[in-house]
């Protein structure tokens, strides 16, 4: 049987289901699958060096399958400048490790595509929480870029109307930190899309293995 795949949650979900878990700096290890990173709302914290330097040594035991969230948020006090300076540092890193990258964008789409431009274009990045339009989406998926969708798809209209302009084999679901069950994002994806939850499931699983399989060691 084909597994749900939760491509970015911070809740332990049952084994049953892949689920890529965002793992805080001060968190044990105790799951299969985890991204660590530096969030853009950390950086005012003290602590940046201390958790850059335990990025190293994930990506280098292999002990993560993702570097995320990472991003830039044009909403918070944080300087632009200051964040793409940790944002680049930890790309150059995932890309010298060859580790898939999990991208929180608010405002920014401009920001990070420049980004992209410049970057390894063979190292697989994920916008988690996409909640943009049809053209913005489109540039992304240009460079080669994924689209997860989480809880909002259950309802957001404007975004259900972009969801189901994707290509599918550019495309994830996630649960976030929404609480909501993997399986009903799924239901309604399917819906959305006028395909059964098997063959939705089958592309998602397709997707995975390309960009951490393929991707991966």
């Amino acid at each position: 049987m084909i597994p749900y795949i939760d491509i970015h949650t911070h809740v332990k979900v049952s084994k049953d289901i892949i689920a890529i878990y965002n793992l805080n700096s001060n968190e044990k290890m105790d799951m299969k699958n985890c991204s660590y990173g530096i969030h853009p709302w950390d950086l005012e914290k003290d602590i940046v060096e201390a958790q850059f330097e335990l990025l190293q040594n994930f990506c280098k035991s292999r002990s993560i399958i993702a570097v995320g969230e990472i991003g830039l948020d044009r909403t918070i006090n944080t300087s632009l400048k200051k964040q793409l300076t940790v944002f680049n540092r930890q790309i150059l890193l995932a890309e010298k490790c060859n580790i898939p990258v999990i991208i929180h964008s608010v405002r920014a789409w401009s920001d990070l595509l420049a980004v992209r431009k410049k970057s390894d274009n063979k190292l697989s990045w994920i916008f988690h929480g996409f909640n943009s339009n049809k053209q913005i989406a489109e540039k992304l998926i240009e460079k080669g870029c994924y689209l997860s969708f989480g809880h909002q798809l259950l309802s957001n209209k404007k975004i259900q109307d972009t969801f189901i302009t994707i290509p599918l084999e550019y495309l994830f679901l996630e649960t976030d930190s929404s609480g909501e069950k993997i399986e009903n994002i799924f239901k309604k994806a399917a819906e959305l899309r006028h395909i059964c939850i098997d063959d939705l499931k089958k592309q998602i699983y397709k997707n995975f293995i390309a960009v951490f399989i393929k991707d991966a060691r």
